[in-house]
């Protein structure tokens, strides 16, 4: 699995003659990696850039097991133990790995409503092969189950997502499960939390808001009263100075 341990073992019957034992990966021949070696004389070798990656579980010259730590999608590959023995030569034998699960997830609760009046909660997963979006949804909750979309990569990998709406005044929890009943399932859980009521600061807020709000429209009113009065005084002033 995805960010897991994989293990590789060979042994051999026989170990007459045995001088080393080789672990490389590839898909070819020609283009194998040296991983690692063990033999009596140097004991178990890591070469350098696995150093972080490959250990040793079990090493003799009958039987090696190396692990292979955090595996990815570029570990995805063939492995191949040689039993290098003299004078017959190399017996060997190979492995190869197929990495599978989910890399990441998203969840996301809308912040607005749809035009119904609805929440929508997504739920999405990369991974190998495509990963299933189940929903484990309350009995008491209305909802409309979108279908599932897929996604493909380039390295092979799948992206799947799933929504649902909701009633928008709906408080719980609502869980996602991917890859439901099999190996590497995971739930992702989506939370509604209920809106608080205002308190009494709140109120006393809003209410001094108001009044705010109240007092300058009222200054605005009289202002502009205050100028149309004064401009109608000024022309009957003019008047009456004509006159």
């Amino acid at each position: 699995m995805f960010g897991e341990e994989a293990r590789f073992t060979c042994t051999l019957a026989d170990p007459t003659g045995v001088l080393q034992v080789t672990w490389q990966r590839g898909l070819k021949p020609e283009l194998l990696e040296n991983l690692a070696t063990y033999s009596k004389r140097f004991g178990e070798q890591i070469n350098s850039p696995f150093a972080k990656k490959v250990s040793f579980n079990e090493s003799s010259l009958s039987s090696s097991s190396i692990v292979l730590k955090n595996v990815t999608w570029e570990d995805e590959n063939c492995y191949v133990c040689s039993f290098n023995a003299y004078p017959e030569g190399s017996k060997r034998k190979q492995i190869c790995l197929k990495v599978e699960g989910i890399v990441s997830t998203l969840v996301s609760t809308s912040n607005s409503t749809t035009k119904s009046g609805q929440k929508v909660l997504s739920c999405s997963a990369t991974g190998k092969p495509a990963p299933t979006v189940d929903w484990d949804i309350p009995p008491n909750i209305t909802r409309v189950l979108q279908p599932t979309a897929e996604v493909s990569h380039s390295n092979g990998t799948f992206t799947s997502s799933s929504s649902i709406t909701v009633d928008k005044d709906w408080t719980g929890r609502v869980n996602c499960v991917l890859n439901k009943g099999k190996n590497g399932e995971r739930r992702e859980e989506l939370i509604l939390p209920a809106q608080p009521e205002p308190g009494p600061v709140e109120g006393k807020r809003s209410q001094m808001a108001l009044i705010i709000s109240a007092l300058s429209i009222l200054i605005c009113v009289i202002a502009v009263a205050t100028v149309v009065i004064h401009k109608r005084l000024k022309k009957s002033a003019d008047r009456f100075t004509a006159v």
